[in-house]
């Protein structure tokens, strides 16, 4: 049997992965997870590092990026992600501050967050960045 995933939408979809489910070997696992983020979302996090570099350009786009990934992005998951807590801890948590910020062109961080988690991060950038004089206004199809 191989790795299968469900997006539950429909009753019959439903039918499937519970079809899938009894029919699975002893030992295999099941995760029910939330949602992931929505293309929109994906699309507004690129908008507002573009915004950041405009506004702060002695980085780019992709610097500010790594940045707010490391500030805001990794205490999100350090909190609610056991598995991603002790791997960053142990692999990223003691490097010096300027690897880690070169680190984050790597390691996956908003690419695993849930809608929830990425509406979150998104919230914190503006918290930081507006008050610097930095509009981050999306408009609806980004935000």
């Amino acid at each position: 049997m191989e790795r299968q995933v469900y997006t539950l939408t429909t009753s019959r979809v439903r039918e499937f992965a519970t079809r899938a489910i009894t029919q699975a070997p002893d030992g295999w696992t099941v995760r029910i997870t939330p949602p992931p983020r929505t293309g929109a979302q994906n699309a507004g996090t690129h908008v507002i590092y573009e915004m950041i570099a405009q506004a702060f350009p002695h980085d780019d786009a992709a610097g500010w990026k790594r940045y707010c990934k490391l500030h805001f992005g990794v205490p999100i998951l350090r909190a609610e992600a056991p598995d991603f807590r002790e791997a960053y801890d142990k692999s990223i948590k003691p490097l010096p501050y300027e690897t880690k910020l070169a680190v984050m062109a790597y390691w996956p961080v908003t690419s695993i967050m849930d809608r929830s988690q990425i509406a979150r991060y998104i919230d914190a950038i503006r918290a930081d960045f507006e008050p610097r004089g930095v509009d981050l206004s999306l408009s609806e199809s980004t935000a």
